[in-house]
């Protein structure tokens, strides 16, 4: 891959994430913050990536997965109105549908590196990697999920301190509630990482967002993070019980080992 290929993805995506013209506001804001979403984890991509010191093709390839990580929401959400992949499509799938259709890939990079670029998308929302990964490919993996969680931290917060700030924020709605699931308490605290499909509650969406904090792979990103302060934003919003405190500390404890 050469400059002149990131600049064709560049162009391509800008064009393709502005073709869901929608006269409805909710879904012009959910798009265009879709969007943006996909710029700014481009840009986590690339500080993560100087700090590795990755050489230029690593760093052309880290570019792409940024972009097009989340190409597939847009699809998404001009078609249920929602991000929820349970209620929906697992958008990663869908990205990689969307990709194989418009074929921007031939004659563009090489055979591993399509294989690589697919392989860190379809893994970039799951649970956990394919074991079956490896190489560079689990790198690239790693390195998308970090700076996805990244930006998901910022703007999950802010809409919670100024909700007015992202009006339509496809995030819950009614998110002040007080109870939780003692399953996901103790699964965090025995250092899982944990399904959407046990949310029960407001809360325990916010305490697996709150466990992300755990599954950050590269020192930048924590080191981001911290000066963020994601942890103590988030625990703001998150009600003082014996478990969640528990939570807190166990969480603080693992950022600073």
């Amino acid at each position: 891959m050469i400059q002149d290929d990131v600049c064709f993805f560049r162009a391509w995506f800008e064009d393709y994430s502005k073709s869901y013209p929608a006269e409805d506001a909710e879904v012009a804001a959910n798009l265009r913050y879709k969007r943006e979403h996909s710029l700014r984890v481009r840009d986590y991509v690339l500080t993560i990536g100087q700090d590795l010191q990755l050489d230029t093709n690593h760093m052309f390839l880290a570019e792409v997965i940024g972009l097009l990580h989340d190409v597939g929401r847009f699809e998404q959400y001009a078609k249920y109105h929602t991000f929820k992949d349970h209620q929906s499509e697992d958008h990663a799938k869908l990205g990689l549908s969307v990709l194989e259709r418009a074929k921007i890939f031939s004659g563009r990079v090489s055979d591993l590196e399509k294989e690589i670029i697919l392989t860190a998308i379809k893994n970039h929302n799951q649970r956990v990697i394919n074991e079956n990964v490896s190489g560079d490919t689990l790198m690239f993996c790693r390195l998308i999920r970090d700076a996805d969680k990244l930006d998901i931290f910022e703007q999950v917060i802010s809409f919670y301190e100024d909700p007015l700030r992202t009006p339509h924020f496809a995030v819950e709605r009614n998110h002040e509630g007080e109870n939780y699931s003692s399953e996901i308490v103790q699964g965090i605290l025995s250092g899982k990482q944990i399904s959407y499909t046990s949310v029960k509650t407001s809360v325990d969406i916010k305490l697996i967002r709150l466990s992300w904090l755990l599954d950050l792979t590269f020192p930048i990103a924590l080191a981001i993070a911290k000066r963020k302060q994601y942890l103590e934003r988030l625990r703001a919003f998150i009600p003082v019980t014996v478990d969640t405190l528990k939570v807190f500390q166990y969480i603080e404890d693992q950022m600073n080992n």
